[in-house]
């Protein structure tokens, strides 16, 4: 299985992202699991870019910007916070409030640095999407 980006030029977010997806779900097959039918939008303002990530049992596609009809979770922040969103440890599929890490991506959530639309309704669907594109 690998993750299918859907524009013959895919900007940078969109290109980590695949990569960083695709990665993750050969080093851990179990994580396939984790597809079911959502749609993420991620944006990093200071880089101008957007990326789009829809997961359905068994496959993943990115593409360029924000999806048009809207996304289950949508996640704006700079693009040193996505990255520390990718690294962060998680427990139950959230940032770990007991690390130093966890709590700095907490406390930029709550100052409003990291922008997550989508949590307070969907908060399974970001607990997938953390999985899918946590390093640790």
């Amino acid at each position: 299985m690998s993750v299918r980006i859907e524009d013959d030029q895919p900007n940078g977010l969109a290109s980590m992202l695949a990569g960083l997806i695709d990665a993750n779900l050969q080093r851990h097959p179990r994580r396939r699991a984790l597809l079911r039918d959502a749609v993420f939008d991620l944006s990093s303002p200071d880089a101008g870019v957007a990326a789009t990530i829809e997961t359905r049992a068994g496959s993943v596609s990115v593409r360029n910007g924000a999806n048009a009809d809207g996304a289950h979770i949508s996640v704006e922040a700079s693009s040193a916070e996505l990255l520390l969103l990718a690294s962060v440890p998680l427990r139950a599929g959230f940032p770990d409030a007991l690390t130093p890490e966890g709590r700095t991506v907490l406390r930029h959530v709550l100052a409003g640095r990291i922008r997550i639309r989508g949590l307070l309704r969907h908060p399974g669907r970001l607990s997938r999407l953390a999985r899918l594109l946590s390093v640790a």
